[in-house]
Formats: C-alpha cells, structure tokens, sequence
C-alpha cells in the first residue's frame, strides 16, 4: 500500500460502485503487489488461519505469477467484480496511510535497479513459492506467519524501492525452504527406524 493506493481510492470514493478492479486499474503495476499485502495482512500474527489461508494464499499465488510472466496483476473476472463497501473502504484506505508511513521509516536503501524486469522475475517466483507454502491447510504455529513475512518484506521492498528490503525477504524465504528440507529429512529418518 503506498501513495499511489491512497489516490486510487481518493479518485474511486465518489463513484456509485466501487469494485477491486476499479482499484486496481488505477494503480496500475503496483495493483498486484498492493493485492498481495493486503491478502497477507490476516496472517501478520503467529495463529494459523487454516481455511482463509488456502483462498488468500492462491490469490498471493496468482499475483507471483503475474509478475513471473506477465508483469501486471492477474485476478479473475470475479476477483475484479468484487464490490467493496465504503466501510471496507475506508478500512483499506486507514491501512494504506499507516503502512506508508512505516515503510518510509523502515526504508534504508533506495536503489534504481530494484525495478527491473529480472529483479521482479526473481521476486516473483519467491512470492509463488511463499504463496503456494501458504495456502497450505497446515495446523502448525507459524507455518502462515512466516510465508506471509517473506512476502510482506519483497512487496514492501518492491513498493519503496528498498533492496535491503527485498533481500530480507529472500533470506526468510531461503531460511524457511532451508527448515522445512531438514524437518522432512529428520521426519524421513524416523520414520525408516519405525519401520
């Protein structure tokens, strides 16, 4: 949620029907990683959400493959007609002014080539590989905080040009494959002395 958020919706306030895709078409490229923050936001807590989890998950999914392939958000034409009322309205809108102003405190490093297509590939795939992670119905604490806090950091990263960032959540995303490749491993193991 950045600056360019807080005016789509100034724009969109006074019209009769308000819908995402109305949202989204006037943010632009940023839609998608606005669409994943905001998907992420129920999971920003060490409880795991197993039935929201699969459904926000996939529409994070979606949004990582849209920036792998197409560079632009991809939402379903049902996605798109998704009417928001005013008081989600104004919800979203109170959230993007207070995210803006923590990321802008957060933000160290600017750098101009944080927005190049193959920087936005790589950040893409990461965010699938979160996404799918997340949408799993998986009832362990932190299995959707830590997904959701990887994808956190990239999308905020991309928003404020931030490599530091960016690279941050890379390495929680590196860390939890890391965890989970040793867990099956030790899991393997036991389960072979069982049998």
């Amino acid at each position: 949620m950045s600056e360019r958020l807080i005016k789509a919706i100034d724009e969109v306030k006074h019209l009769p029907e308000i819908t995402l895709g109305s949202i989204v078409d006037r943010i632009g490229d940023e839609a998608l990683l606005i669409v994943s923050l905001i998907s992420i936001l129920p999971f920003m807590q060490p409880i795991p959400i197993p039935g929201l989890s699969t459904l926000l998950g996939l529409v994070v999914l979606l949004q990582g493959l849209g920036m792998v392939f197409l560079g632009k958000p991809l939402l379903t034409q049902r996605m798109k007609d998704l009417r928001l009322s005013n008081e989600k309205l104004n919800m979203i809108y109170r959230a993007a002014v207070k995210f803006n102003k923590f990321t802008s405190k957060i933000s160290t490093l600017k750098h101009p080539k944080i927005n190049s297509r193959g920087v936005h590939i790589i950040c893409g795939l990461t965010i699938t590989l979160s996404a799918a992670f997340l949408s799993l119905p998986l009832p362990i604490p932190f299995s959707n905080f830590i997904p959701a806090l990887c994808i956190f950091f990239i999308c905020a990263g991309l928003l404020e040009g931030d490599l530091i960032l960016v690279i941050f959540g890379h390495m929680i995303a590196a860390s939890a494959v890391w965890m989970a490749g040793v867990s099956f491993q030790l899991i393997a193991e036991k389960f072979q002395l069982w049998f």
